[in-house]
């Protein structure tokens, strides 16, 4: 497939291996399918994981939110079309539109990014790491990577210790992991009876292997038995030291 540069598409089939247990791709398997997409472009457009390290640098991602109209059901076929955004301050920004065979948009998602010196975890202005006139396009989603506050009271719902499994090859956690974290903490009967129709994430400190990690739910956040829709905040909280390392919000209505 030939494709323009500023422009990426790659092709999914919604296998059983994607699918969560209601039969549909879930937001775990979507945010995977997301970072598939984004990290073939990058090798495409030159820098990618491999040529990064041979410059001894790294992306970070910072914020994601993720919008979905519709899950794809098992068997299905989508697409995912990533572009970038023109840089801004230290940031390049990356977004995404999934659609079916049909053409039409089921979800857009946007992210920001860092690159890092894999030495001294000093952010690298990214004006200097690329000639970003021919890489970028206009397009846009709409959406936008919100900071998420980490003010107020929370309840502590799970914690996990960080395995192997949960490693990239940055050897930090999977940014998608920790979405999984949170759908592990959410009690299952919960997932039955609610549909996510959207997920924003904002990764504020690094995570490594042998780290606990508290996922915690907001207390003002509104209840399944008094409202049909509404946002729940979350946040991971290390457990040796207190540290905040993400805050998410999930976006939901009753089925």
């Amino acid at each position: 497939m030939i494709q323009e540069t500023s422009l990426w598409t790659e092709e999914f089939h919604i296998t059983s291996l994607l699918v969560n247990p209601m039969g549909r791709l879930g937001l775990y398997g979507t945010l995977n399918l997301i970072q598939e997409t984004a990290w073939m472009h990058a090798e495409k457009l030159g820098f990618g994981m491999r040529e990064m390290e041979k410059e001894g640098l790294y992306w970070v991602l910072t914020r994601q939110t993720l919008q979905m109209k519709k899950w794809p059901a098992f068997g299905e076929k989508i697409r995912i079309q990533t572009w970038l955004r023109p840089p801004e301050g230290a940031f390049v920004a990356r977004e995404f539109a999934l659609t079916n065979t049909q053409g039409e948009d089921i979800g857009f998602c946007a992210t920001s990014w860092l690159a890092l010196d894999r030495e001294n975890k000093k952010i690298l202005p990214v004006q200097n790491l690329r000639d970003w006139q021919h890489l970028t396009s206009p397009r846009a989603t709409g959406l936008e990577t919100e900071k998420i506050p980490v003010e107020g009271a929370y309840d502590k719902l799970a914690k996990y210790r960080v395995r192997n499994s949960d490693l990239d090859i940055n050897q930090h956690v999977n940014n998608t992991k920790y979405a999984q974290w949170i759908l592990d903490a959410i009690p299952y009967e919960l997932h039955k009876t609610l549909r996510l129709n959207s997920y924003a994430v904002n990764f504020l400190a690094e995570t490594h292997l042998g780290d606990e990690v508290v996922i915690e739910r907001q207390c003002n956040s509104p209840t399944v038995e008094t409202a049909s829709q509404g946002k729940t905040a979350y946040r991971g909280v290390r457990a040796a030291d207190g540290k905040i390392l993400f805050t998410a919000l999930l976006e939901w209505e009753k089925r």
